[in-house]
């Protein structure tokens, strides 16, 4: 039974990623998995998430993956609500929000500076380590700013905004509100030490999205003035790009949240002008039921559903946008369950045709050890399942090009902001159509 329509074990699943990554003192009591304990216990900024199957903490993708898990949530409260995953979700939020409160240092009401990453991309990357064996009593390298990386700032303070939304706390509106003055007072990348930087090509993208969250949180207009702006007038990029005056041109991505801001903007303003930026670039996309949609030969598959969630978001408010694209996303979420030339899942643990062996130093179970790395073994012992994880999946649209090997990053890395996409599609199929149970016993989980 291949499950390609149990949405709600989905969405149960596809939380658990995030306990996966977790990191800081409080870990062992915190994580749902017996596996993962503290670790990196002497960082300065305590807690939050590892970015990928590595130790680091970057902001840019802790930011944006904070926010679009935010923004599921919201979407779709009831349904995280039907399937008894509220609890869960609520952990994970308060992690990364917690995290990047303590990230944040205030004079008043005024951010003086922030940490946007931790850890050290070379070192960290040279060795294969359990977190719990690296760094636990001295600390990580430390990475922050007082007038810069304003794309990870706006992020921190969409999802804070959001955190205030979904669940009533004053004091995450409080930094929501400084982190989004600090961005839009510097409106620089910061490239020092940034994980991802090289990406990122804007801010006011990410400012945008942050502040359609605060005038959603606050009713204060000039938020919206901003996100209207910024959607509506040509210019509003740096270095003289056009904003999205004439569309949006990007899937929902670390690098780039127009998608997020347009949909944002069209359901506060219901304006038919609005709906159609987010409609033209869906149409774009959403054009076959039969082929898998492609966005990238590195992490196919987080471009996939990141799609799928805008586009299930969308068909929410098919009243006013006027289009309905959820059998696209059930078409689309039944090829990476399985229904595909290989039969392969691209979901750890959910069936037997899942993974067996992402690219997770924890999850992996393996030691660091030259003489081993890259040879058969490390492809037929594997220590922990890695449960709900999506790995980055086929290269192209066809399937026999995705490889279940632990060595494979293009193929079989897994990350947070891959999984922020499955959780929100998940959700919104599980809205659509209401399919599927809740498993009891789930590997690891006590």
């Amino acid at each position: 039974d291949l499950e390609l329509d149990n949405y709600a074990k989905l969405l149960q699943y596809s939380l658990y990623f995030y306990d996966a990554n977790m990191c800081g003192d409080k870990v062992g009591g915190t994580s749902a998995f017996s596996w993962r304990d503290n670790c990196h216990t002497g960082d300065v900024a305590l807690g939050g998430f590892h970015d990928a199957g590595d130790a680091i903490k970057c902001g840019q993708t802790a930011g944006f993956t904070a926010s679009t898990l935010g923004w599921a949530y919201y979407e779709y409260k009831d349904q995280f609500q039907k399937t008894g995953t509220t609890a869960h979700f609520k952990v994970i939020s308060d992690e990364f929000n917690e995290f990047f409160k303590r990230c944040t240092t205030l004079s008043g009401d005024t951010v003086t500076s922030f940490i946007y990453e931790v850890g050290d991309d070379g070192p960290d990357h040279a060795k294969w380590f359990a977190p719990e064996a690296m760094w636990d009593h001295g600390s990580s390298e430390t990475y922050s700013t007082t007038d810069g990386a304003s794309d990870i700032a706006a992020q921190y303070a969409a999802s804070l905004a959001q955190s205030y939304l979904n669940f009533g706390n004053e004091e995450d509106l409080k930094y929501a509100v400084a982190l989004y003055n600090f961005a839009d007072k510097y409106r620089t990348i910061t490239y020092d030490q940034n994980t991802y930087a090289g990406g990122a090509k804007d801010v006011q993208d990410d400012i945008s999205w942050a502040a359609g969250w605060l005038y959603l949180a606050t009713g204060d207009s000039s938020y919206k003035t901003f996100l209207d702006t910024f959607m509506n007038v040509s210019g509003q990029g740096m270095s003289g790009q056009y904003g999205c005056q004439w569309g949006v041109y990007s899937p929902m991505n670390w690098n780039n949240v127009s998608m997020g801001a347009a949909i944002l903007q069209a359901e506060i303003t219901k304006s038919a002008s609005d709906w159609a930026k987010v409609t033209t670039y869906l149409d774009s996309k959403a054009t076959s039921e039969s082929q898998y949609y492609c966005e990238d030969t590195w992490g196919s598959a987080r471009h996939n559903v990141a799609v799928q969630m805008t586009a299930l978001i969308t068909s929410k408010y098919k009243k006013e946008s006027g289009k309905d694209y959820s059998s696209w996303a059930k078409a689309q979420m039944g090829m990476i369950l399985g229904d595909n030339s290989t039969g392969k899942n691209l979901v750890v643990g959910f069936n037997e045709n899942s993974p067996k062996y992402p690219h997770h130093r924890s999850a992996s179970g393996h030691a660091y050890d030259p003489t081993d790395e890259g040879t058969p073994v490390w492809d037929t012992t594997n220590g922990h399942v890695l449960v709900g994880a999506l790995v980055g999946g086929p290269t192209g649209v066809d399937f026999s090009t995705y490889n279940d090997s632990i060595t494979d990053a293009v193929s079989n890395e897994v990350a947070l902001d891959y999984n922020a996409g499955l959780v929100g599609a998940a959700a919104g199929l599980y809205t659509t159509y209401k399919t599927g149970s809740l498993e009891s016993s789930i590997p690891g989980v006590g």
